[in-house]
Protein backbone atom coordinates (compact mmCIF):
# COMPACT_ATOMS: atom_id res chain seq x y z
CA UNK A 1 0.00 0.00 0.00
CA UNK A 2 0.85 3.27 -0.84
CA UNK A 3 2.24 5.78 1.81
CA UNK A 4 -0.35 8.24 0.77
CA UNK A 5 -2.79 5.42 1.82
CA UNK A 6 -1.36 4.09 5.16
CA UNK A 7 -1.25 8.14 6.26
CA UNK A 8 -4.84 8.31 5.15
CA UNK A 9 -6.16 5.32 7.23
CA UNK A 10 -3.74 6.88 10.07
CA UNK A 11 -5.84 10.15 9.74
CA UNK A 12 -8.84 8.65 9.84
CA UNK A 13 -8.49 6.40 12.69
CA UNK A 14 -7.07 9.24 14.83
CA UNK A 15 -10.50 11.28 14.25
CA UNK A 16 -12.56 8.08 14.76
CA UNK A 17 -10.66 7.41 18.68
CA UNK A 18 -10.97 11.66 19.23
CA UNK A 19 -14.94 11.05 19.11
CA UNK A 20 -14.57 7.63 20.68
CA UNK A 21 -15.02 6.85 24.50
CA UNK A 22 -14.13 3.53 23.74
CA UNK A 23 -9.56 2.27 24.42
CA UNK A 24 -7.58 3.78 21.37
CA UNK A 25 -6.22 -0.15 21.06
CA UNK A 26 -10.16 -1.38 20.94
CA UNK A 27 -11.04 0.97 18.59
CA UNK A 28 -7.99 0.43 16.93
CA UNK A 29 -8.28 -3.06 16.40
CA UNK A 30 -11.64 -2.89 15.35
CA UNK A 31 -10.99 -0.69 12.63
CA UNK A 32 -8.24 -2.77 11.28
CA UNK A 33 -9.97 -6.16 11.89
CA UNK A 34 -12.85 -4.73 9.57
CA UNK A 35 -10.47 -4.08 6.85
CA UNK A 36 -9.12 -7.14 6.21
CA UNK A 37 -7.59 -6.47 3.38
CA UNK A 38 -4.62 -4.24 4.96
CA UNK A 39 -1.84 -6.46 5.68
CA UNK A 40 0.39 -7.37 8.78
CA UNK A 41 3.14 -4.76 7.53
CA UNK A 42 0.91 -1.95 6.98
CA UNK A 43 -1.25 -2.55 10.34
CA UNK A 44 1.88 -2.38 12.17
CA UNK A 45 2.82 0.83 9.91
CA UNK A 46 -0.28 2.55 10.47
CA UNK A 47 -0.91 1.68 14.17
CA UNK A 48 2.79 2.92 15.25
CA UNK A 49 1.78 6.02 13.13
CA UNK A 50 -1.42 6.66 15.13
CA UNK A 51 -0.59 5.92 18.23
CA UNK A 52 2.68 8.36 17.92
CA UNK A 53 0.20 10.97 17.10
CA UNK A 54 -2.10 10.16 19.81
CA UNK A 55 0.97 10.30 22.47
CA UNK A 56 1.33 13.77 20.96
CA UNK A 57 -1.81 15.04 20.06
CA UNK A 58 -1.21 18.88 20.92
CA UNK A 59 1.91 19.08 18.84
CA UNK A 60 0.32 17.07 15.86
CA UNK A 61 -2.46 19.50 16.15
CA UNK A 62 -0.05 22.47 16.31
CA UNK A 63 2.20 21.30 13.57
CA UNK A 64 -0.86 20.72 11.28
CA UNK A 65 -1.04 24.62 11.27
CA UNK A 66 2.60 25.38 10.98
CA UNK A 67 4.42 26.43 7.68
CA UNK A 68 6.77 22.92 7.19
CA UNK A 69 8.93 21.93 3.96
CA UNK A 70 5.99 19.65 1.92
CA UNK A 71 5.97 15.76 2.36
CA UNK A 72 5.83 15.44 -1.08
CA UNK A 73 9.23 17.04 -1.86
CA UNK A 74 10.80 14.69 0.92
CA UNK A 75 11.43 10.84 1.93
CA UNK A 76 10.14 9.27 4.77
CA UNK A 77 13.63 9.80 6.29
CA UNK A 78 13.71 13.26 5.71
CA UNK A 79 9.84 14.26 7.20
CA UNK A 80 10.71 12.34 10.41
CA UNK A 81 14.10 13.91 10.67
CA UNK A 82 12.42 17.43 10.15
CA UNK A 83 9.58 16.35 12.86
CA UNK A 84 12.18 15.26 15.39
CA UNK A 85 14.25 18.07 14.85
CA UNK A 86 11.26 20.65 15.83
CA UNK A 87 9.97 18.47 18.71
CA UNK A 88 13.42 18.19 19.89
CA UNK A 89 13.58 22.22 20.87
CA UNK A 90 11.92 24.22 23.56
CA UNK A 91 11.19 26.66 21.36
CA UNK A 92 8.58 25.07 19.65
CA UNK A 93 6.78 25.75 23.44
CA UNK A 94 7.10 29.51 22.43
CA UNK A 95 5.97 29.03 19.08
CA UNK A 96 2.90 27.04 19.72
CA UNK A 97 0.97 28.22 22.55
CA UNK A 98 2.95 27.41 25.34
CA UNK A 99 4.58 25.05 27.43
CA UNK A 100 1.36 22.47 27.62
CA UNK A 101 1.48 21.66 24.31
CA UNK A 102 5.18 21.35 23.93
CA UNK A 103 4.90 18.61 26.93
CA UNK A 104 1.48 17.37 26.39
CA UNK A 105 0.04 18.19 29.92
CA UNK A 106 -2.84 20.71 30.09
CA UNK A 107 -2.32 23.63 32.02
CA UNK A 108 -4.37 22.22 35.36
CA UNK A 109 -2.19 18.91 34.92
CA UNK A 110 1.10 20.83 35.00
CA UNK A 111 0.19 22.67 38.80
CA UNK A 112 -1.08 19.61 39.86
CA UNK A 113 2.44 17.58 39.30
CA UNK A 114 4.43 20.70 40.39
CA UNK A 115 3.04 19.60 43.74
CA UNK A 116 5.60 16.85 43.30
CA UNK A 117 8.44 17.75 41.03
CA UNK A 118 9.85 21.24 39.46
CA UNK A 119 8.66 22.81 36.50
CA UNK A 120 11.28 21.84 34.89
CA UNK A 121 10.65 18.08 35.53
CA UNK A 122 7.03 17.89 34.75
CA UNK A 123 7.53 19.21 31.26
CA UNK A 124 10.45 16.11 31.19
CA UNK A 125 7.89 13.49 32.52
CA UNK A 126 5.72 15.22 29.79
CA UNK A 127 8.23 14.68 26.81
CA UNK A 128 8.81 11.34 28.44
CA UNK A 129 5.28 9.91 28.19
CA UNK A 130 5.31 10.81 24.54
CA UNK A 131 7.65 8.29 23.88
CA UNK A 132 6.25 4.44 23.15
CA UNK A 133 6.53 2.33 26.20
CA UNK A 134 8.92 -0.57 25.87
CA UNK A 135 8.16 -4.05 25.69
CA UNK A 136 8.62 -5.76 29.49
CA UNK A 137 8.92 -9.41 30.94
CA UNK A 138 9.11 -10.96 34.29
CA UNK A 139 10.98 -14.29 34.40
CA UNK A 140 9.09 -16.89 37.14
CA UNK A 141 12.24 -17.09 39.62
CA UNK A 142 10.46 -20.47 40.70
CA UNK A 143 11.30 -21.98 37.15
CA UNK A 144 14.57 -20.03 35.96
CA UNK A 145 16.72 -17.10 36.27
CA UNK A 146 17.10 -14.14 34.41
CA UNK A 147 20.42 -14.78 33.32
CA UNK A 148 19.10 -18.21 31.45
CA UNK A 149 16.38 -16.52 30.20
CA UNK A 150 18.60 -13.74 28.71
CA UNK A 151 20.70 -16.47 27.05
CA UNK A 152 17.48 -17.91 25.48
CA UNK A 153 16.17 -14.43 24.00
CA UNK A 154 19.68 -14.01 22.65
CA UNK A 155 20.14 -17.24 20.99
CA UNK A 156 16.88 -16.22 19.78
CA UNK A 157 18.61 -13.02 18.16
CA UNK A 158 16.19 -11.19 20.21
CA UNK A 159 17.57 -7.87 21.42
CA UNK A 160 17.38 -7.19 25.30
CA UNK A 161 18.62 -6.64 28.77
CA UNK A 162 18.17 -6.71 31.98
CA UNK A 163 15.72 -4.41 33.58
CA UNK A 164 17.09 -1.89 36.35
CA UNK A 165 14.96 -2.06 39.17
CA UNK A 166 13.18 -5.34 39.33
CA UNK A 167 15.78 -8.30 39.67
CA UNK A 168 12.97 -10.39 37.82
CA UNK A 169 12.29 -7.91 34.62
CA UNK A 170 13.61 -8.01 31.24
CA UNK A 171 13.43 -5.30 28.47
CA UNK A 172 12.76 -6.30 24.88
CA UNK A 173 14.17 -4.16 22.37
CA UNK A 174 12.68 -5.24 19.17
CA UNK A 175 9.16 -6.04 18.42
CA UNK A 176 8.35 -9.98 18.67
CA UNK A 177 5.07 -12.42 19.16
CA UNK A 178 5.88 -13.83 23.12
CA UNK A 179 3.28 -15.51 23.53
CA UNK A 180 3.99 -17.87 20.93
CA UNK A 181 7.39 -18.26 22.35
CA UNK A 182 8.33 -21.44 24.46
CA UNK A 183 9.31 -19.36 27.26
CA UNK A 184 5.54 -18.01 27.67
CA UNK A 185 4.10 -21.30 27.15
CA UNK A 186 6.05 -23.47 29.08
CA UNK A 187 5.15 -20.86 32.43
CA UNK A 188 8.39 -18.91 32.97
CA UNK A 189 7.73 -15.89 31.84
CA UNK A 190 4.95 -13.16 31.72
CA UNK A 191 4.73 -9.53 29.93
CA UNK A 192 4.64 -6.73 33.31
CA UNK A 193 6.27 -3.52 32.79
CA UNK A 194 8.97 -3.24 35.38
CA UNK A 195 7.26 -0.08 37.45
CA UNK A 196 4.24 -3.00 38.00
CA UNK A 197 6.45 -5.59 39.19
CA UNK A 198 7.75 -3.17 41.77
CA UNK A 199 4.77 -3.11 43.45
CA UNK A 200 4.68 -7.02 44.15
CA UNK A 201 8.47 -6.60 45.24
CA UNK A 202 7.24 -3.49 47.65
CA UNK A 203 4.94 -5.74 48.86
CA UNK A 204 7.28 -7.40 50.91
CA UNK A 205 5.21 -10.46 51.34
CA UNK A 206 6.67 -13.94 52.62
CA UNK A 207 5.90 -17.59 52.20
CA UNK A 208 3.16 -18.76 53.91
CA UNK A 209 1.38 -15.45 54.78
CA UNK A 210 -1.86 -14.81 53.37
CA UNK A 211 -2.83 -12.08 50.91
CA UNK A 212 -5.62 -10.40 50.05
CA UNK A 213 -5.00 -9.30 46.42
CA UNK A 214 -8.04 -6.65 46.81
CA UNK A 215 -8.61 -5.21 43.11
CA UNK A 216 -6.95 -8.30 41.26
CA UNK A 217 -8.00 -7.73 37.88
CA UNK A 218 -6.26 -10.38 35.58
CA UNK A 219 -4.33 -11.07 38.24
CA UNK A 220 -0.96 -9.99 37.34
CA UNK A 221 0.26 -8.97 40.74
CA UNK A 222 -1.23 -12.05 42.73
CA UNK A 223 0.71 -14.34 40.21
CA UNK A 224 4.00 -12.27 40.80
CA UNK A 225 3.40 -12.27 44.89
CA UNK A 226 2.66 -16.30 44.42
CA UNK A 227 6.11 -16.54 42.65
CA UNK A 228 7.77 -14.47 45.45
CA UNK A 229 6.26 -16.61 48.31
CA UNK A 230 7.30 -19.22 46.22
CA UNK A 231 3.36 -20.42 45.92
CA UNK A 232 3.50 -21.40 49.62
CA UNK A 233 0.20 -19.43 51.26
CA UNK A 234 -2.57 -17.98 50.49
CA UNK A 235 -3.66 -15.43 47.86
CA UNK A 236 -7.23 -14.36 47.38
CA UNK A 237 -7.34 -12.59 44.13
CA UNK A 238 -10.96 -10.45 44.32
CA UNK A 239 -12.23 -8.30 41.98
CA UNK A 240 -16.28 -7.14 40.67
CA UNK A 241 -15.04 -7.48 36.90
CA UNK A 242 -15.90 -11.21 36.41
CA UNK A 243 -14.17 -11.31 33.08
CA UNK A 244 -10.62 -10.35 33.66
CA UNK A 245 -11.22 -12.15 37.13
CA UNK A 246 -11.64 -15.40 35.38
CA UNK A 247 -8.28 -15.12 33.29
CA UNK A 248 -6.44 -15.76 36.55
CA UNK A 249 -7.06 -19.54 36.61
CA UNK A 250 -5.55 -20.21 32.86
CA UNK A 251 -3.07 -17.98 33.82
CA UNK A 252 -1.48 -19.56 37.80
CA UNK A 253 -2.00 -23.32 35.69
CA UNK A 254 -0.33 -22.12 32.61
CA UNK A 255 2.79 -21.42 35.08
CA UNK A 256 2.15 -24.07 38.18
CA UNK A 257 1.07 -21.63 40.24
CA UNK A 258 -2.01 -23.31 43.09
CA UNK A 259 -1.62 -20.63 46.01
CA UNK A 260 -4.67 -18.20 44.48
CA UNK A 261 -7.70 -18.34 45.07
CA UNK A 262 -10.49 -15.84 43.61
CA UNK A 263 -13.00 -13.83 44.52
CA UNK A 264 -15.89 -12.56 42.64
CA UNK A 265 -17.87 -9.55 44.10
CA UNK A 266 -20.73 -7.49 43.28
CA UNK A 267 -20.67 -3.92 42.86
CA UNK A 268 -23.00 -3.33 45.90
CA UNK A 269 -21.12 -2.06 48.74
CA UNK A 270 -22.35 -4.23 51.05
CA UNK A 271 -20.20 -7.08 49.07
CA UNK A 272 -16.86 -6.47 50.47
CA UNK A 273 -18.47 -6.60 53.48
CA UNK A 274 -19.99 -9.82 53.47
CA UNK A 275 -17.04 -11.56 51.38
CA UNK A 276 -14.78 -10.28 55.29
CA UNK A 277 -17.37 -12.40 57.23
CA UNK A 278 -16.46 -15.56 55.61
CA UNK A 279 -12.77 -15.09 55.77
CA UNK A 280 -10.03 -14.49 58.68
CA UNK A 281 -7.89 -11.44 58.47
CA UNK A 282 -4.72 -11.16 56.26
CA UNK A 283 -1.00 -11.00 56.77
CA UNK A 284 -1.16 -8.13 53.81
CA UNK A 285 -3.66 -6.82 51.54
CA UNK A 286 -2.64 -5.10 48.80
CA UNK A 287 -5.16 -2.53 47.02
CA UNK A 288 -4.52 -1.99 43.86
CA UNK A 289 -6.96 1.11 43.32
CA UNK A 290 -8.85 2.04 39.68
CA UNK A 291 -7.40 5.36 38.99
CA UNK A 292 -7.55 7.86 36.34
CA UNK A 293 -4.40 5.49 34.48
CA UNK A 294 -2.18 9.31 33.82
CA UNK A 295 0.78 7.02 34.73
CA UNK A 296 0.02 4.71 31.81
CA UNK A 297 -0.24 6.91 28.71
CA UNK A 298 2.58 5.91 27.01
CA UNK A 299 0.17 3.06 26.13
CA UNK A 300 -3.09 4.54 26.51
CA UNK A 301 -2.70 7.86 25.36
CA UNK A 302 -6.23 9.03 25.64
CA UNK A 303 -6.20 9.28 29.16
CA UNK A 304 -4.57 12.22 29.50
CA UNK A 305 -6.73 14.00 26.80
CA UNK A 306 -10.08 12.69 28.24
CA UNK A 307 -9.35 13.29 32.29
CA UNK A 308 -11.06 16.20 33.52
CA UNK A 309 -10.85 17.89 36.88
CA UNK A 310 -14.11 16.55 37.95
CA UNK A 311 -13.69 13.30 36.96
CA UNK A 312 -10.37 13.03 39.31
CA UNK A 313 -12.43 14.27 42.32
CA UNK A 314 -15.12 11.25 41.51
CA UNK A 315 -12.15 8.69 41.03
CA UNK A 316 -10.40 10.27 44.28
CA UNK A 317 -13.82 9.94 46.46
CA UNK A 318 -13.79 6.22 44.77
CA UNK A 319 -10.34 5.20 46.02
CA UNK A 320 -11.29 7.03 49.53
CA UNK A 321 -13.78 4.27 49.34
CA UNK A 322 -12.37 1.59 48.46
CA UNK A 323 -9.29 1.89 50.52
CA UNK A 324 -10.91 2.67 53.77
CA UNK A 325 -13.03 -0.79 53.13
CA UNK A 326 -10.32 -3.16 52.21
CA UNK A 327 -8.21 -2.22 55.28
CA UNK A 328 -10.61 -3.78 57.99
CA UNK A 329 -9.08 -7.02 56.58
CA UNK A 330 -5.75 -6.45 57.84
CA UNK A 331 -4.75 -8.35 60.95
CA UNK A 332 -3.39 -6.43 63.78
CA UNK A 333 0.22 -6.26 62.87
CA UNK A 334 -0.20 -7.03 59.68
CA UNK A 335 0.12 -4.46 56.23
CA UNK A 336 -1.72 -2.53 53.60
CA UNK A 337 -0.21 -1.47 50.80
CA UNK A 338 -1.94 1.14 48.93
CA UNK A 339 -1.22 1.40 44.90
CA UNK A 340 -2.07 3.19 41.87
CA UNK A 341 -0.62 3.45 37.88
CA UNK A 342 -0.79 7.57 38.43
CA UNK A 343 1.27 9.98 38.63
CA UNK A 344 -1.03 12.72 40.25
CA UNK A 345 -0.47 13.10 43.94
CA UNK A 346 -4.30 13.64 44.15
CA UNK A 347 -5.06 10.09 43.80
CA UNK A 348 -2.05 8.66 45.68
CA UNK A 349 -0.55 10.85 48.69
CA UNK A 350 -3.36 12.92 49.29
CA UNK A 351 -5.84 9.52 49.44
CA UNK A 352 -2.91 7.93 52.10
CA UNK A 353 -2.88 10.70 54.01
CA UNK A 354 -7.19 11.34 54.21
CA UNK A 355 -6.69 7.62 55.08
CA UNK A 356 -4.24 8.03 57.77
CA UNK A 357 -6.04 10.54 59.12
CA UNK A 358 -8.97 9.06 59.66
CA UNK A 359 -7.26 5.74 60.69
CA UNK A 360 -4.84 6.49 63.89
CA UNK A 361 -4.09 2.59 64.20
CA UNK A 362 -2.46 2.66 60.62
CA UNK A 363 1.20 3.80 60.44
CA UNK A 364 3.13 4.86 57.35
CA UNK A 365 5.76 3.05 56.53
CA UNK A 366 7.33 3.44 53.36
CA UNK A 367 6.08 5.26 50.08
CA UNK A 368 7.60 5.39 46.18
CA UNK A 369 6.63 7.04 43.03
CA UNK A 370 8.45 6.12 40.03
CA UNK A 371 7.72 7.39 36.18
CA UNK A 372 9.13 6.86 32.91
CA UNK A 373 11.50 10.31 32.91
CA UNK A 374 13.29 9.60 36.37
CA UNK A 375 13.11 5.63 36.16
CA UNK A 376 12.53 4.45 32.80
CA UNK A 377 8.79 2.29 33.72
CA UNK A 378 5.28 3.52 33.34
CA UNK A 379 4.07 5.65 36.40
CA UNK A 380 3.02 4.06 39.59
CA UNK A 381 2.43 4.76 43.20
CA UNK A 382 2.62 2.36 46.26
CA UNK A 383 2.33 3.03 49.82
CA UNK A 384 3.22 0.33 52.75
CA UNK A 385 0.94 1.12 56.13
CA UNK A 386 0.79 -0.97 59.12
CA UNK A 387 -1.81 -1.78 61.18
CA UNK A 388 -0.95 -1.31 65.12
CA UNK A 389 -0.94 -4.32 67.57
CA UNK A 390 -4.58 -3.38 69.17
CA UNK A 391 -7.64 -2.86 66.48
Amino acid sequence: MKRESLVGHAEELVRIIRKSTLPADAVASAYLRERSYIGATDRRYIGELVFRTLRQLSLADALSTEDRPPAATMDDDGVQEWIQRELATKELAVRFVDESTWCGFAPWIITELERRWTHDDVLEVGRAMMLPAPLCIRVYRRRATRQNVLAVLRKDNISCEEGKLSPDAIIIHQRVNLLQHPLYKEGIIDVQDEGSQLIGLFCDAEPGQHVLDACAGAGGKSLHLADIMKDSGVIVARDIEFKRLKEIGPRARRVGLTSITTELLSARPDSARRAHNQHTSYDLVLVDAPCSGMGTIRRSPMVKWRLTQEGLSRIVRKQQQILQTNAQYVRPDGHLVYATCSILPSENEDVVQHFLAHNPDFTLIDERQVDPYHNGTDGLYMARMRRGDAW
